[in-house]
C-alpha cells in the first residue's frame, strides 16, 4: 500500500508534530505560465501527487489531480483566483490513485474537460479504482492492523517513526474516502499530441515506458519545461511494479528535452538536471547489478545487502524518512521486479482478487 508524506521542512514547520504533512500543498510559479501545487515530500506509505496547471490565454491544462477531494477543491479555488480561462484538458501521467483519484473535482467544475491518459492508464485505473470509497475502508483497515504490530515488534527507530508518521497520514487520508468518486479518462491516448492554450502550447507525450508502461510527459516548449509524472520522483523514486530496463532509455529521452525546468510527479520544482542525471545512473545501475545476480544466482534475500546504491544514498537519502522510503519504494520494489514471486495456484472454487489500496 502507498496512499506519501514527510515535511518539506521550512513549507510546513508550522504544522504539529505527527500532523499529515501530505494534506497541505504549496503554490510555486515555475514559469510564466505554469504553477505546480506542490505536495509535500512523499516519504510516508500515504502520498498525494503534485497537480500542475498551464495556463494560457483562451484555456488551462491540468496536469494530474491528486487523490484527495478537499485538496483538490482548493486547487481548483486557486486556479479560478489565478485565471478566468476555463481548464479544457486534464492529463493523468500514469494510472496511481494518488495522481488520478480526484478527476472527479475538476470535471464537476469544468465538465467540458478533456480527460486525457494512455490506454493502459485507463485499464488499470479501471480495475483498481471503480467503486473506491465503498472498497477501501475495509483495506485500509487491514494495513492499518498490520502497520501496527510491526510498529509494535520493531527495533528500528527510523522504522517506528515512518509508521507513525504514516499512521497519522492514514487518519487524515481516512476522512477523505467517503468523497472520492473515481471519474475515469475519457480520451485515451498514445503518441504526441500539442495543444494551443492561447499564447502557449503544451505537447502530451509518452516517451516509453517509465514508472509505469503508459506513463505521459507534458512538454511546454516556450518555457522550456516538462512535467514528468513519476518517471521522476524526489527526493527518492518510487518502482514499485516498474520494469527497469526500458524506463532507462525513456529516461534518456526525456533528458535529451534539455528541459530548462522539470516538475517531478513528488518532490519541488527542479531547475537543473542534476537529479534527472542522479536517478538515471541509479536506474541503469540497479538494473545491471540485479541483472548480474541472477546470472550468479545470487538468492533473493541476499540481492539487498549485496545492491550498492552508495552514490545515490550519499547525495540524497539523508534522513530517517528517506531512508525508510528509499528502502521500501525503491530498493525492495526493484528486487521484488527482478525476483517475481510465483504465482499462487487457484483455490477450487476459482480465482479471487481484490484491488490493492491506492497510494
Amino acid at each position: 500500500m502507498r496512499i506519501a508524506l514527510v515535511v518539506l521542512a521550512a513549507a510546513f514547520a508550522t504544522l504539529p508534530a505527527l500532523a499529515c504533512e501530505m494534506m497541505q500543498y504549496r503554490r510555486v510559479q515555475a514559469t510564466p505560465h505554469v504553477h505546480v501545487f506542490e505536495a509535500a515530500e512523499g516519504t510516508t506509505a500515504v502520498v498525494n501527487g503534485n497537480i500542475v496547471a498551464i495556463i494560457g490565454r483562451d484555456a488551462v491544462m491540468v496536469v494530474d489531480t491528486g487523490q484527495f477531494p478537499g485538496i483538490a477543491r482548493r486547487v481548483v479555488s486557486d486556479l479560478k483566483a489565478l485565471t478566468s480561462a476555463p481548464v479544457r484538458y486534464v492529463v493523468n501521467t500514469h494510472w496511481h490513485g494518488d495522481h488520478i483519484l480526484a478527476n472527479s473535482v475538476f470535471k464537476q467544475a469544468w465538465p467540458q474537460a478533456k480527460v486525457i491518459a494512455h490506454p493502459h492508464t485507463i485499464e488499470r485505473a479501471a480495475a483498481l479504482y471503480t467503486d473506491y470509497a465503498r472498497r477501501t475502508p475495509e483495506r485500509l483497515a487491514q494495513a492499518v492492523e498490520g502497520m501496527r504490530k510491526r510498529r509494535s515488534t520493531s527495533a528500528s527507530e527510523d522504522e517506528k517513526l515512518w509508521l507513525d508518521r504514516t499512521l497519522a497520514c492514514v487518519d487524515a487520508a481516512r476522512e477523505e474516502i467517503p468523497a472520492t468518486e473515481y471519474t475515469p479518462p475519457d480520451t485515451p491516448f498514445t503518441g504526441d499530441m500539442t495543444i494551443d492554450l492561447g499564447g502557449i502550447s503544451a505537447a502530451v507525450r509518452h516517451l516509453g515506458p517509465g514508472n509505469t508502461p503508459g506513463d505521459l510527459v507534458v512538454w511546454v516548449a516556450g518555457d522550456r519545461l516538462v512535467a514528468s509524472g513519476d518517471m521522476i520522483v524526489a527526493p527518492v523514486p518510487y518502482a514499485i511494479g516498474s520494469d527497469l530496463e526500458p524506463w532507462i532509455g525513456t529516461l534518456g529521452a526525456l533528458a535529451a528535452l534539455d528541459a530548462a525546468v522539470l516538475v517531478p510527479g513528488h518532490g519541488p520544482v527542479m531547475r537543473e538536471a542534476s537529479y534527472l542525471r542522479d536517478v538515471h545512473a541509479l536506474i541503469k545501475g540497479t538494473h545491471a547489478q540485479l541483472a548480474a545476480m541472477k546470472a550468479r544466482g545470487v538468492a533473493r534475500e541476499d540481492a539487498a545487502a549485496e545492491l550498492d546504491t552508495a552514490a545515490f544514498r550519499e547525495k540524497h537519502v539523508t534522513t530517517p524518512m528517506r531512508r525508510q522510503a528509499f528502502e521500501q519504494f525503491f530498493v525492495r520494489a526493484a528486487i521484488a521486479q527482478a525476483y517475481p514471486a510465483p504465482a499462487p495456484s487457484a483455490p477450487a472454487s476459482g480465482p479471487r482478487s481484490a484491488p490493492p489500496p491506492a497510494r
